[in-house]
């Protein structure tokens, strides 16, 4: 029993520790203008979100891939975000007088603007809050590509797997596919994300749109695309504040516990 509660305190610290982390890593990177998720500037920030493993994020420190917690992040994030290797996080610029068209997510009443096919603006509207959630949402999405790239490549990062070829060519080619063929994607998409065909479905189901059955094979595709890009050319993915955002949060992005972010 004494075991047992040392082991919940020793838990509980180890929580603590890495919210903290969370914050200072946070608040380091939003003074500094700009970070790479993947890279040495977001290592303490991956590191920390690990190591918290927040119930939302399920089994996102496991070898397999996380899909409870892939459905809820893609709902509060806008459609396409899977596609961008640049994402700015504004404050409210007027983006909504312009000729890009605002996405909102369908969990979270929040604008994005697709820039242009690599890039995604996200309006923070609600302060360090919604810094936090943004960035730790995004942590989780770029975690759970790299399980991705590290199913599907193979002969030392030269060639894909046979599986991933043919997610490959639905996607890039957009092929409607029948009944029977997407039966054969979920077996396929199952075995490069470590998941039952089962368990595949179901999320599957969860991210269907009426005028786009398979938004899943794209999410997958994109994330892992984005991640092998990154592994193999050094192509990393980039998170900035714009100036504007930075000026009016300026000083005042303090997190719980007293502790900035």
């Amino acid at each position: 029993m004494q075991q047992s509660r040392i082991k919940g305190r020793t838990r509980a610290q180890e929580s603590s520790n890495a919210i903290e982390r969370l914050y200072i890593s946070m608040r380091h990177l939003f003074s500094r203008g700009f970070y790479k998720p993947m890279g040495i500037s977001g290592e303490a920030l991956r590191q920390s979100l690990l190591l918290l493993r927040p119930e939302i994020y399920g089994s996102v420190a496991e070898e397999k891939a996380e899909l409870n917690g892939l459905i809820y992040v893609i709902e509060r994030l806008p459609l396409g975000i899977e596609e961008c290797r640049y994402i700015k996080l504004t404050a409210d610029e007027g983006y909504s007088k312009s000729h890009f068209k605002p996405i909102v997510p369908p969990k979270r009443r929040r604008n994005g603007f697709r820039i242009d096919k690599d890039q995604m603006n996200i309006e923070v509207t609600r302060g360090r809050s919604e810094i936090y959630d943004i960035l730790t949402h995004l942590t989780f999405l770029f975690v759970e590509s790299h399980k991705i790239a590290d199913k599907v490549l193979i002969n030392e990062g030269n060639d894909t797997i046979r599986e991933w070829k043919i997610l490959e060519d639905v996607v890039l080619h957009n092929k409607k596919i029948s009944r029977d063929e997407r039966d054969i994607m979920f077996a396929h998409v199952a075995s490069i994300l470590g998941r039952t065909f089962e368990e595949t479905q179901i999320v599957h189901a969860e991210l269907e749109e009426k005028n786009n059955p398979d938004r899943f094979f794209q999410v997958i595709y994109w994330l892992g695309h984005l991640a092998i890009n990154e592994q193999n050319h050094n192509l990393k993915r980039a998170i900035t504040f714009s100036p504007i955002l930075r000026e009016r949060i300026g000083h005042h992005i303090y997190g719980e516990f007293g502790q900035p972010i």
